[in-house]
């Protein structure tokens, strides 16, 4: 009699974690369904928007905010021209923003386009600003505490990379 009541028990069990897991794998399709819905509601707006129509459907939350400040007049908008690459559109605050803020701006929408081209290096920023100096209008940028608005850079300014030159000793 033991045996006949341990395997009802054996049977209630293995019932009681075959539902807990079902619970569990429904509550993973759900929320991947949750995580389907709301990449599609915000690719929707994007797409409807006049002020964001302009982004890719796999946006950053960073992009939405800068491209929202760009509209607003509460930043500028500035393209990286990269040579034979690709040129990149960098968002800047309007005010206050120094040379060291847009060569940080510059590395991160850099490393955003890498990681959307499906590139996994790592590039040395250090070794990038050793070698290069940013230019506008062929002006080197060379003090990083300096204001963009010093050089003149405003909204749609162009810049691009310049090989540091070598001091003779």
């Amino acid at each position: 009699m033991e045996s006949i009541e341990k395997e009802p028990q054996r049977n209630t069990r293995e019932e009681a974690n075959s539902v807990l897991l079902e619970n569990r794998q429904s509550d993973k399709l759900s929320h991947e369904a949750l995580i389907k819905l709301t990449k599609e509601a915000i690719a929707g707006i994007i797409e409807t928007d006049p002020l964001l129509k302009d982004l890719r459907k796999d946006s950053t939350s960073e992009e939405i905010k800068a491209a929202t400040a760009v509209a607003q007049g509460q930043a500028i908008q500035l393209k990286l021209d990269r040579g034979p690459l690709k040129s990149l559109i960098i968002v800047v605050p309007r005010k206050n923003t120094t040379i060291l803020d847009l060569k940080k701006a510059i590395q991160r929408h850099t490393n955003v386009a890498l990681r959307r081209e499906g590139i996994n290096k790592k590039i040395s920023w250090k070794h990038v600003w050793k070698k290069y100096h940013l230019c506008f209008d062929y002006l080197r940028l060379t003090d990083d505490s300096e204001p963009i608005d010093n050089y003149g850079i405003v909204n749609d300014s162009e810049l691009r990379y310049a090989k540091k030159r070598r001091e003779k000793k």
